[in-house]
């Protein structure tokens, strides 16, 4: 269906990363000082990338099938746990959805049930996320 290309480069500055994406840069590091804070962290941008499909997936269903859908929001903590062996995973995402509509509750669940069927980071990363 589609085939996505980034490239990334280990930079000089400890812990920094450079991506490429199409004509888009963007950086990611793990640092804890505010004068080399270049960028979200990975499990941050993760995160980011699945707050950002389901809203991308939500805006296509509004529009599609005309929902009264306004002011629609993703809010998500995720949480890592410690392997051990300096290795770690994410454990567990908790999604919020908020959003103004007239819909019936029955309506909006399954407004929310379709947004998250079609969203596909969401849909892969719910297959080894809690």
């Amino acid at each position: 269906m589609g085939e996505y290309r980034v490239t990334t480069d280990l930079q000089a500055e400890e812990w920094q990363l450079k991506n490429q994406a199409r004509g888009h840069i963007f950086f990611a590091d793990d640092v804890k000082s505010d004068d080399t804070d270049a960028g979200p962290n990975p499990v941050e941008y993760l995160t980011g990338a699945v707050n950002s499909c389901i809203a991308m997936s939500a805006g296509m269903v509004i529009k599609s099938k005309q929902y009264p859908v306004t002011n629609f929001r993703v809010t998500t903590h995720a949480e890592t746990k410690d392997l051990g062996h300096a290795k770690s995973v994410v454990d567990q995402m908790t999604i919020n959805l908020s959003f103004d509509t007239p819909l019936t509750p029955e309506e909006q669940q399954k407004f929310v049930d379709f947004v998250l069927h079609v969203s596909t980071v969401y849909q892969t990363v719910s297959q080894s996320v809690k």
